[in-house]
């Protein structure tokens, strides 16, 4: 699994080592949760056919070697079917960074701190939530004075994501179906 604070700012190089860019964001399918794209700011996208000059571009998600970088199994010549200019029309996962979550009748929960993907699948597997103190309070949940509670909500449980995030679930269903993390 990867955070999405874990592939921003990473480079993606090919087998041949050209560095296309740098990760600077992902695009993803809000109601299926997948990874559509990884945003990248490149330098130079003739290469790709894609135009001249600096540019974001989206690569489709593959199976990569994630260390430092993020390391592709084609070469440049073999990666153009996976490399196209970034659509500003499709959802960015950095948008949900510090969303507000709130259960389907509107109790407040907490707010997004990380976005979990599954990177054999591609798939947002979950977002982490540092809950709100009313939600603690609704959840009669403990905590200590200075304490911050956090807890994975799968995706599953997600309504929709656009300004905020709305789950399915009322709070005592939220409370059921989290995993408090310590």
């Amino acid at each position: 699994m990867l955070q999405l604070s874990s592939l921003i700012g990473k480079d993606i190089i090919t087998a041949d080592a050209y560095n296309i860019g740098e990760i600077n964001d992902v695009r993803y399918d809000p109601f299926e949760w997948n990874v559509v794209g990884l945003r990248i700011k490149a330098k130079h996208t003739e290469k790709f056919a894609a135009g001249h000059g600096k540019a974001n571009l989206l690569v489709l998600p593959n199976k990569f070697v994630v260390n430092d970088v993020l390391l592709m199994s084609q070469p440049i010549d073999g990666i153009k079917d996976s490399v196209s200019r970034d659509n500003e029309n499709i959802s960015s996962l950095s948008t949900l960074m510090s969303a507000k979550v709130v259960t389907r009748d509107n109790a407040l929960v907490g707010v997004v701190t990380t976005v979990v993907i599954d990177e054999s699948t591609w798939k947002v597997s979950s977002i982490i939530v540092r809950l709100d103190k009313t939600a603690i309070e609704a959840m009669k949940m403990k905590k200590g004075f200075f304490e911050k509670i956090n807890v994975e909500i799968r995706t599953n449980m997600i309504l929709s994501s656009k300004d905020m995030v709305h789950l399915n679930e009322q709070m005592s269903g939220v409370r059921e179906n989290m995993t408090v993390l310590e």
